[in-house]
């Protein structure tokens, strides 16, 4: 009877964590969609020839405000993991977390561009490109970590 209640309690600890986990696995592949969709939005207008220097920077800050959200997102499911979670999803999250940094100067250099006098389109369409390249990359990798889980 004791095992019982010991596996009982077991699976109420374990369970709600898991589902917080998915959860949050979820969430962080939504906010790199939506980093990768503006990305695009913004790549789509240059190529069109139609930029538009007010929608641009719109998309430039919804761009900024999900980085740090998927930022914050993983450090709240680095937070949720178990250890053995943790032991077989450590290189993916390492992976993730290097993605964000390796973006957020792309996203800089791109604010710096559409803020100078005379801004080169095609090097913040190229940026953009880079931007959609990695997150497509972070999503990748979140689904890798969602099934190592």
């Amino acid at each position: 009877m004791k095992n019982i209640i010991y596996i009982v309690l077991t699976c109420l600890l374990i369970l709600p964590v898991h589902s917080q986990v998915k959860e949050k696995i979820d969430e962080l592949n939504d906010k790199c969609r939506l980093v990768r969709g503006h990305a695009h939005m913004i790549q789509k207008m240059i190529d069109e020839d139609d930029y538009n220097e007010a929608v641009v920077r719109a998309h430039h800050g919804m761009i900024n405000t999900n980085l740090w959200e998927m930022e914050f997102i993983l450090r709240e499911i680095e937070t949720l993991l178990t250890s053995a979670q943790k032991a077989r999803v450590t290189r993916e999250m390492e992976e993730l977390n290097q993605l964000c940094n390796d973006t957020k100067p792309m996203v800089n250099t791109m604010r710096d561009e559409i803020d100078s006098e005379s801004p080169n389109i095609q090097r913040i369409r190229i940026l953009a490109i880079r931007i959609n390249r990695n997150l497509r990359s972070a999503m990748e990798i979140n689904n890798t970590l969602l099934n190592k889980l």
